[in-house]
């Protein structure tokens, strides 16, 4: 055999054994943070993935999933820096502040849950009907439940309370989970409530409260949740990412069709232990709107953070396009499904 066969022969067998060690490497674990679900649907995804395997092509093989619960947005900006977090669900406030305070290289990737989208959900804020708030200048020196500082719910609240003079030190903010809020304000340690659709059921509509204004109202429709990734992070695994986001979309697809509605139901309770009664809103257009495509709206996203910004919310504005932007997973991902 001559030297070039020798050589020919060698580098062959380098690439088998690289392949084979490709083949070999262990999946990747991707921890996604969420807030509440079933408006979040990283924990429906992750029991979907056990229930249905067949869904997701990629589970298990190029990465796990793990989602990881946090009791807003902003709490997720350490677990990120600090890399116990890979996929961080945040509000257009948050994602700023971990651009701007945190100093944090991120990359907006995907949809999680818009507010106000026409003909879907909008945000509740919430008084008592005999209580003393007639408008939103008497929430001076009153109580207001949030679920944590900075997150979407929080910012628009505070945007809204802002446009009427109200500054966050005229009243004081009280974090709980929202499944609390409810029998918070009826006990009288709170004066104002965020209400989520899957706590209206008992609020909206009883004549015991009424609806002070909107998120709608406070600051129009928004992206109020996106995932955001650091780019470092994407760079180094965007191969296992392409495949995470084409399982995710696939799964977000399944939730949204009306065929699937039965099961998700049941999936949705079984995850967040609220009766499917309670859930009947879910998946519909009385729910928050989800881009069947995981597509963020970047336009809303820079409209809400230059908002929040002007009104003293957050410190400063950052300009997210077109650096802290990266929608090539979720444009490849989307491809593999549908053909271009």
């Amino acid at each position: 055999m001559s030297w070039k066969r020798s050589a020919a022969a060698a580098v062959a067998v380098l690439v088998a054994v690289a392949m084979a060690g490709v083949a070999r490497a262990d999946p990747i674990t991707i921890k996604v943070g969420w807030a509440q679900a079933p408006g979040h649907l990283a924990p429906l995804i992750e029991e979907l993935g056990k229930r249905h395997p067949e869904l997701f092509t990629h589970l298990g093989k190029s990465y796990v999933m793990e989602a990881v619960r946090f009791k807003g947005s902003t709490p997720q900006i350490q677990a990120l820096a600090i890399d116990d977090l890979q996929v961080a669900a945040f509000a257009p406030s948050s994602l700023a502040l971990a651009i701007t305070n945190a100093h944090l290289d991120l990359r907006v990737v995907a949809d999680v849950i818009q507010d106000g989208h026409p003909g879907y959900f909008t945000q509740y804020y919430v008084v008592r009907a005999d209580g003393p708030i007639r408008g939103i200048e008497d929430m001076k020196g009153r109580r207001v439940a949030t679920n944590a500082i900075g997150s979407a719910s929080d910012a628009a609240m505070r945007a809204m309370f802002h446009k009427h003079g109200i500054a966050d030190s005229d009243f004081t903010t009280v974090e709980t989970n929202f499944a609390d809020m409810p029998a918070m304000l009826e006990g009288g340690k709170v004066d104002l409530i965020a209400v989520l659709p899957q706590f209206a059921h008992g609020v909206i509509g009883n004549p015991q409260y009424r609806v002070l204004f909107t998120a709608r109202d406070a600051v129009g429709p928004t992206q109020a949740v996106m995932w955001a990734m650091r780019a470092d992070y994407i760079a180094k695994h965007r191969t296992a990412l392409v495949d995470f986001f084409e399982d995710h979309i696939r799964a977000v697809r399944w939730f949204l069709e009306p065929k699937n509605r039965k099961e998700a139901l049941a999936i949705a309770s079984s995850v967040t232990h609220i009766p499917e009664t309670s859930l009947a809103y879910a998946f519909t257009d009385r729910d928050f709107y989800r881009s069947p495509d995981a597509r963020p709206d970047i336009g809303a996203v820079q409209k809400d953070i230059d908002l929040d910004a002007k009104l003293g919310v957050i410190p400063k504005s950052v300009q997210v396009d077109p650096h802290y932007v990266d929608l090539s997973l979720i444009t490849e991902a989307n491809r593999r499904i549908d053909g271009e």
